[in-house]
C-alpha cells in the first residue's frame, strides 16, 4: 500500500510540473520601442458614451499609410508612399512613461503623451482633451 501511495505522489508531482514560458519584457524605453510603425486606430472616449473610432476623421489616407521608423538613436524617419508627399525626419524620445515625436513631414506629431499600452507589437498613446480621452494605436510593422 505504501508503494502505491508513494507512486501516486510521484506521479502527481510529475504531472503538476510544467514549464512556464516567461512573458516577453516590453520595456517602455527608446531601446524597447524602437522599430517601424503605422497608425492603425484612433479612438475618442467620453464618459457616459461609447468609444468613437475617429481614425478616418483625424487622419488622411497618406497618414494612415505612413510608416514611422523610430530609431534607437532617437531620430525618426516618417515615410508616406504612392502619390503622398508628406515624408519627413525628426526626433522622438521616451521619458517617464511618456512619448514625444516630432517630424518635418505630415506625420501625426506627439508632445509628451502617455504610453497607456505596450505589448511589444502595439503601442497605445493617450491624452486627455478636457473631458475626452483619445488613444492612438501604432502597430509594429
Amino acid at each position: 500500500m505504501k508503494k502505491i501511495i508513494l507512486g501516486l505522489i510521484v506521479l502527481a508531482s510529475i504531472a503538476s510540473c510544467k514549464k512556464s514560458k516567461d512573458a516577453p519584457v516590453c520595456e517602455t524605453s527608446v531601446a524597447g520601442i524602437a522599430g517601424n510603425y503605422k497608425i492603425t486606430k484612433a479612438i475618442v472616449s467620453v464618459a457616459g458614451f461609447p468609444d468613437t473610432d475617429v481614425t478616418s476623421t483625424w487622419l488622411d489616407d497618406c497618414q494612415k499609410n505612413g510608416v514611422y521608423q523610430l530609431k534607437a538613436d532617437k531620430t525618426v524617419v516618417y515615410t508616406e508612399t504612392g502619390t503622398c508627399s508628406g515624408s519627413g525626419t525628426g526626433s522622438w524620445d521616451v521619458v517617464s512613461g511618456k512619448i514625444s515625436l516630432s517630424t518635418s513631414g505630415d506625420s501625426y506629431d506627439l508632445a509628451s503623451k502617455t504610453i497607456s499600452g505596450w505589448d511589444c507589437s502595439t503601442l497605445v498613446v493617450s491624452d486627455d482633451l478636457g473631458g475626452a480621452t483619445y488613444k492612438i494605436s501604432f502597430s509594429k510593422q
